[in-house]
Order: C-alpha cells, then sequence, then structure tokens
C-alpha cells in the first residue's frame, strides 16, 4: 500500500491539527470541499499549486509536499474558504456582501500576505524609456 494520503485526509488532518477546524475569515467549520490553505509569504523552493498538474491527481501530490512544511512551520499558512482565498487577490470583488467582522478578519489575512515583489520590465516603463 502507498504511503500517500488524499487530498481530502491531508486537509482534514491539517485543519483540525493547526487551524482550529475552521476557516481564518469566515470562521465556517472545516467541509471536505471548498476550502485551501493559503500561504502567507513564499520561501525559496516553496511548494507552490502552480507547479502541478491540474486535477485532483496534481492536488495529492501538491498536499503530501505540503503537508511537511505546514507542520514544520504553520504561521505562515491559513486555512480559508475558496471564495475568500479568491478575494485576497481581488478583494474588492463582493465586500459590500461581506459581514463586517469577516472583512476585518479579511483584510488582516491580506495585510499578513507578503505579496511577490513585481518585476517591471524597462522597455515598458515610461520612466526607463530613452
Amino acid at each position: 500500500m502507498s504511503n500517500i494520503e488524499s487530498s481530502t485526509e491531508i486537509m482534514r488532518y491539517l485543519s483540525r491539527k493547526y487551524f482550529d477546524n475552521q476557516c481564518f475569515v469566515t470562521r465556517e467549520k472545516f467541509k471536505d470541499r471548498g476550502f485551501v490553505i493559503h500561504h502567507l509569504w513564499y520561501i525559496d523552493n516553496d511548494v507552490k499549486r502552480d507547479n502541478y498538474p491540474d486535477g485532483e491527481n496534481g492536488r495529492n501530490q501538491y498536499l503530501n509536499d505540503l503537508k511537511p512544511m505546514v507542520e514544520l512551520m504553520p504561521f505562515r499558512f491559513m486555512l480559508l474558504k475558496n471564495g475568500i482565498h479568491t478575494r485576497i487577490d481581488h478583494f474588492r470583488t463582493g465586500l459590500a456582501r461581506m459581514k463586517k467582522e469577516n472583512q476585518l478578519r479579511l483584510f488582516l489575512a491580506v495585510m499578513m500576505t507578503k505579496k511577490p515583489e513585481r518585476i517591471i520590465k524597462k522597455k515598458h516603463c515610461k520612466r526607463h524609456r530613452k
């Protein structure tokens, strides 16, 4: 038998052990579908979902590789509902419909997330043209 766990088993385990079994923003109890682990910041050679194939097989590989990192440094991660996770990158979308206390926790999550620096290509930036 393989020692690779299913993505659902890993998410259940991590949510209970490290994230109080609830979304950081909405405080909704963890469910087997619709939740993600959010990186607050990335380190060199970090496990990123973009580096894995799409679909359930890629998700299983990703979460099996991510699990030891969460266990080692749980303070680098948050458990979020997928809809909330989407709002971290596009946090204006739907804010008027959110409860005020959820808005505050979302803003806190956004503030805690270190965004990668943007690389400005000189040929596209008017300041750098000669």
